[in-house]
């Protein structure tokens, strides 16, 4: 059974806390924010986190850790290749600051795939864990969560493009949630969505 708490500091989060092996029990830890927003955000979220500890505890997650761990490994690698082959090229070459700047390029490139890999992975489990949240628990952003979210991220935050995001856009949250929301009632005959 998990623990619910709430965030001691404001600038913290909603977040869960779900050990391997189920000791501790897995706890969600609710931001302060939430204590202002209306009930049905406020469930949203509780069910959002709770979704994210389901999935690690039926192993979804772990599927998701194994897919970063393996595509950080390999893009580490090749950039770990890309510049050894330009440091050879400053070593043993005429043109050794082209090698130079080579290596350097090939780090940079290699770095930010490696981030960006990790920003689309990160997006699609909360994407999967948004869709568990509606199936599971019945629960969806609301028009008004939406909002909550995009004041939280800041102003500028929705001009950044989704492949930068960690997290998916707040609408997209909403659409996510009420096509799985939309596939659980086929699946149950008699099954009404209050949202």
């Amino acid at each position: 059974m998990p623990v619910l708490e709430v965030a001691t500091h404001p600038r913290h989060g909603s977040r869960a806390f779900s050990p391997r092996g189920g000791v501790p029990p897995p706890r969600v830890c609710l931001g302060l924010d939430l204590l202002d927003a209306a009930p049905a955000d406020r469930a949203w979220t509780i069910a959002h986190e709770l979704a994210h500890v389901l999935r690690r505890q039926e192993g979804t997650r772990l599927e998701f850790t194994r897919r970063l761990v393996t595509a950080g490994a390999l893009l580490g690698a090749l950039a770990v290749a890309a510049v050894l082959v330009a440091g050879y090229l400053v070593l043993f070459s005429p043109g050794r600051y082209i090698g130079l700047l080579l290596a350097l390029a090939l780090g940079i490139v290699g770095v930010t795939g490696m981030w960006l890999v990790l920003v689309a992975l990160i997006r699609r489990e909360e994407t999967e864990t948004d869709a568990a949240a509606a199936t599971v628990f019945g629960e969806v952003l609301t028009p008004a969560g939406v909002e909550r979210i995009r004041r939280n991220e800041g102003r500028l935050s929705r001009y950044v493009p989704t492949v930068l995001r960690s997290h998916p856009h707040p609408a997209a949250r909403r659409r996510a949630g009420l096509a799985a929301t939309v596939t659980r009632s086929e699946s149950q005959p008699g099954a009404a969505s209050r949202h």
